[in-house]
């Protein structure tokens, strides 16, 4: 808990370049406060609701030791685990467990990031190892998500939502307007970039239960 610097940010962002002052937070809805090691690296991300510490993300892969901290420092508070791994093209995975407070797992989910550290993927997994769901999103800027799609756990797409507008669009007029229309057609598919790579397996990150 010592020697880590600490930054807040505004909303729960915890790839944001902006740091936000006291002053700035004291009226937000929401805001998270990042711990960095000396390397500025994030070690830990507290997120707060309505001024209430809400719960905790660490970023690392010692899960024990982890686990032991945060029942000493936050107890009764849930928390989420989070290992990064590299990928091709300037790309990066994230897997997230989500855990309650007593330390029992409840959600697992791997996050694929753009060069631009812009999350574009992520699949949904139950806590036996079982694809649930598939998310994509299309940014009509870095600092806005324009299109978010949805699909079934076998890739078939079940919604495109334009959130600027608040309405589902149909997907093949999408598709027609995109410049990547093939990594949104199938929840499946990856960036033209990593082509002749895949998504990783849930048995390499996870131990299911």
């Amino acid at each position: 808990m010592n020697d880590l610097q600490t930054k807040l940010f505004l909303d729960w962002e915890p790839n944001s370049s902006v740091e936000a002052t006291a002053d700035e937070i004291r009226d937000a809805e929401t805001y998270s406060r990042g711990y960095f090691d000396s390397s500025g690296a994030l070690v830990r991300l507290e997120l707060y609701d309505g001024g209430n510490l809400d719960q905790v993300y660490y970023y690392g892969s010692d899960i024990e030791s982890i686990t032991s901290d945060h029942t000493r420092d936050y107890p009764e508070l849930a928390f989420a685990v989070v290992h990064k791994e590299g990928a091709s093209a300037g790309f990066h995975w994230e897997f997230t467990t989500r855990y309650a407070a007593d330390g029992s797992r409840r959600l697992l989910m791997f996050h694929l990031f753009d060069p631009r550290n812009l999350e574009i993927m992520n699949l949904d997994y139950s806590i036996a190892g079982d694809l649930r769901a598939i998310t994509k999103f299309w940014y009509e800027s870095a600092d806005e998500i324009g299109l978010m799609f949805e699909y079934r756990k076998d890739g078939t797409n079940v919604d495109v939502a334009n959130l600027e507008e608040g309405e589902s669009v149909p997907l093949e007029a999408v598709l027609r307007a995109l410049p990547e229309p093939d990594f949104y057609a199938d929840g499946f598919a990856l960036p033209p970039q990593l082509v002749g790579t895949s998504i990783p397996s849930v048995g390499d990150h996870f131990r299911p239960e």
